[in-house]
Order: structure tokens, then C-alpha cells, then sequence
């Protein structure tokens, strides 16, 4: 397995007046599954925007593979492996469920847009690769019997499946995953347990925002917590589970409710 790592050395990020993220230092190991939580507000989805391109930070350094990516774009960020999906679902709803897989493949793609018109021995055979591709990620994800249907028409745990296949269309070595079990059943929760588990599985790291704690405590490797842009807790599930302060950050203290 290829050693790549994410580390973030005191990361800051402000919007005006406001420090969303308050020099943030964490490391993402090969092969990890590593969660970052913390109440509402606490700039988790900021730091995943800074990680991609999305953002650039103010302050600090957001290095991969011993480069440093801080300030390149969000597809030169994706070149390199690193893939995400988003909070809010983002597919192409009218759009088959095959269609939006392989739109996942454009960058990999050594395909020209004149070979629309003119197409080669390579850009056929290119093409081939890339619905071979997507016929793979549709069994993986168990969504081969959905290949033609509108994406708009599947049940929203499917399309958060989708979603997720077409981040693995890229070929990612981590996968960046923010909220992926929202607004899913007890059912679809559990299968995306074991789909976190088999991504793993194929050799690539993932980096995850979840509230729900309980698939958190199952899947992760290593957390860090975050509260008002701040880390303030890192460790093993067992051990932020006792920690006093990522407690108070979730439960409040007693001066709070004073």
C-alpha cells in the first residue's frame, strides 16, 4: 500500500471578524478510517472546504503525500486522490444512476472533445474502461439494478450511495465523507457501516463528519473533536468517549445550565 498522509499543521480559517477554524494541527494515516466531530457550528465542514480546494486557509499548512496542497484548486486537489462528497446531496438529477457514476471518470478520461466527432481506437477503448468502471461501482454499491433509472427517482439512501460512487469513480486514495449518514434509516445506516468498512478495504483512507456518534464509535479509527473552531480532544473512540471535555462540548456543564 502507497504511504499517503494528510497533515494539517495549525490550520486557520476566518471569515471577517469570525475564526471558523482556530489553528487546527491533525494527521490522517494510510489505511485509517478517522472522524471529525463536534456540535453544530464547530467548523468541521470548513476544515474538509480548506482540505479541498474549496477554501483556502489564512494561516498554516494542509500537506498530502508530503505536498503541500494549501492554495491549489479543487481539480488539481482531486488529481492527486483526494475525493469527496458533500452534506447536501449534489447529483445530476435527471441524469441516469450509470450517467452520473461515469461523469465521476471525466478526470481520468484521456479523451478529447473533438473524439466526439472523430473517435479513435483510444477513445473507444477509453470509454469502454470507463463503463467497465462504472459497471464495477454499481455492483459494489448495490446499485446495478438502478443503472438506467433517474437518479431523481431512487429513495434518498440510494442516492447517497450514488453519490458516493461516483467520489470512488475517481479512483480516490482518500475519500473525504461529510455527513454520509444523514437523513438515512437504522437499515441503510448499518449497510453504510459495512460499505465504509469494504472502501477500506480497497486501500483507501477516509476522512468523515458524522453526528451520529454511534456509527462514528463503530467505523473510526482515530477521532479528532472540534468546538468553536477549536481542537479539543484527539484519540481512539474509547478514549473520547471518556473525555470529560468533548462531554461538556455535547452535554454543556452545570455552569452552562446555571
Amino acid at each position: 500500500m502507497a504511504h499517503n498522509e494528510l497533515i494539517l499543521t495549525d490550520v486557520t480559517k476566518r471569515f471577517g471578524g469570525l475564526t471558523a477554524v482556530d489553528s487546527l494541527s491533525m494527521k490522517v494515516e494510510t489505511g485509517q478510517i478517522y472522524g471529525v466531530i463536534g456540535p453544530n457550528g464547530a467548523g468541521k465542514t470548513t476544515i474538509f472546504n480548506c482540505i479541498t480546494g474549496i477554501y483556502r486557509s489564512e494561516e498554516g499548512s494542509v500537506n498530502w503525500n508530503g505536498e503541500e496542497i494549501r492554495g491549489m484548486t479543487p481539480y488539481q486537489i482531486v488529481d492527486r486522490g483526494i475525493v469527496r462528497t458533500f452534506q447536501t446531496i449534489r447529483l445530476f438529477s435527471q441524469m441516469s444512476v450509470a450517467e452520473n457514476v461515469v461523469s465521476g471518470r471525466h478526470i481520468k478520461s484521456s479523451q478529447r472533445w473533438w473524439h466526439g466527432i472523430c473517435p479513435t481506437v483510444g477513445s473507444r477503448r477509453d470509454e469502454y474502461d470507463n463503463w467497465m468502471k462504472v459497471k464495477e461501482l454499481l455492483e459494489f454499491f448495490n446499485l446495478d439494478e438502478f443503472a438506467a433509472t433517474p437518479v431523481s427517482s431512487l429513495p434518498y439512501g440510494h442516492q447517497r450511495r450514488v453519490e458516493m460512487a461516483r467520489a470512488m469513480a475517481v479512483d480516490p486514495t482518500l475519500l473525504i465523507l461529510d455527513e454520509p449518514a444523514a437523513g438515512l434509516n437504522d437499515k441503510e445506516t448499518a449497510e453504510l457501516v459495512e460499505t465504509i468498512f469494504s472502501i477500506r478495504d480497497k486501500g483507501v483512507t477516509v476522512l468523515l463528519i458524522e453526528h451520529d456518534m454511534e456509527l462514528v464509535m463503530k467505523v473510526t479509527d482515530y477521532l479528532t473533536v472540534l468546538n468553536f473552531g477549536k481542537k479539543i480532544a484527539e484519540g481512539t473512540p474509547d478514549e473520547i468517549q471518556k473525555n470529560p471535555l468533548v462531554i461538556e462540548a455535547y452535554l454543556g456543564s452545570e455552569d452552562d445550565d446555571e
